[in-house]
């Protein structure tokens, strides 16, 4: 009796053995998972920050260069004024200056080029509302591009027989005064998009739910509701109405700009710096109106030419 009561207390004893230690097996296991776990969620987080931080940082880069001015030499500062005077543009206190982007064409468009580098290699680090105001700057430096492109063109166009100092000379100068007229559009954009990396350099979020998240949902479902429409045939009276909102709430900073409203009086400085010489010289005082009206009508059927191929591009 006793042999069999010592063997039962043995067996249970195994039995309870086994029971807790694989309880106290398992939820070490468990807890070392969820821990380690953990540990590379924490490390995942880490490094998303660092990426973000580094994109931030790049974007941020980028647009200070948009801050660094050139002021027109004294002699060049009456010739800019008179280029410009019967234009709509506001100048502003910064007065005959431009961003340095603007120096001459080739400087122009390798700021572009480096832009939209920029912009798809960071796209998928940066939040919506950042992204989107770099989309809006994209849309401006697109058109600037298109409408200096087409004057580069016409200026280098072999029908007017000029001298590569003579083209090299127009097309720098309409650059320049290019860059002045719309000096106020890059400040604004500069504004814009320093306001909010400044913002999320000091309160970097993993999720990306920034202050201004709803307003991020809002303007992304807005934005594909009115590119949707846009890209569709329809009702022209409503699908006007959708394209002013597009321009003037989505994107309002690019459809809002001076380059936008006043882009004739950018064709008007063109031709202004096509004819630089036969102004400055006196020479058009010696020609009819109706002649000089003639020369122009054929730099603008060269322009729009050209223009339209750059239009093409764009659109492919």
């Amino acid at each position: 009796m006793f042999i069999f009561d010592s063997y039962e207390y043995v067996v249970q004893m195994f039995f309870w053995i086994i029971r807790y230690g694989l309880v106290a097996l398992l939820l070490t296991y468990l807890v070392n998972v969820f821990v380690k776990k953990q540990d590379i969620r924490a490390d995942m987080e880490g490094h998303v920050l660092e990426w973000r931080v580094d994109a931030y940082k790049k974007v941020h880069r980028w647009v200070m260069g948009l801050q660094s001015i050139i002021a027109a030499p004294n002699q060049l500062e009456e010739q800019y004024k008179a280029m410009l005077a019967s234009s709509k543009f506001k100048i502003g206190y910064q007065g005959m200056e431009y961003a340095t982007l603007f120096d001459n064409p080739e400087k122009t468009m390798a700021f572009n080029m480096a832009f939209n580098q920029m912009l798809n290699k960071e796209r998928n680090q940066i939040d919506y509302i950042l992204e989107h105001k770099l989309n809006d700057f994209q849309l401006w430096i697109d058109d600037v591009i298109m409408l200096l492109g087409a004057f580069v063109s016409t200026e280098c166009d072999k029908h007017w027989h000029m001298s590569e100092k003579e083209r090299e000379e127009h097309c720098n100068m309409g650059c320049r005064v290019m860059g002045i007229a719309l000096q106020k559009d890059v400040d604004n954009f500069f504004e814009q998009i320093d306001n909010i990396l400044r913002d999320r350099l000091r309160n970097l979020k993993i999720a990306n739910l920034y202050h201004d998240a709803i307003r991020a949902r809002i303007l992304r479902k807005v934005t594909v509701f009115c590119e949707s429409v846009m890209d569709k045939e329809g009702n022209v009276w409503y699908k006007n109405m959708v394209v002013w909102v597009y321009f003037h709430y989505v994107y309002r900073t690019y459809g809002c700009s001076q380059l936008q409203k006043h882009s004739s009086d950018l064709f008007a400085i063109f031709v202004k710096v096509h004819f630089h010489e036969l102004i400055m010289n006196g020479q058009v005082k010696k020609i009819s109106q109706k002649e000089f009206m003639k020369l122009v009508n054929e730099y603008k059927d060269m322009f729009n030419k050209h223009l339209k191929v750059y239009e093409y591009h764009g659109d492919a």
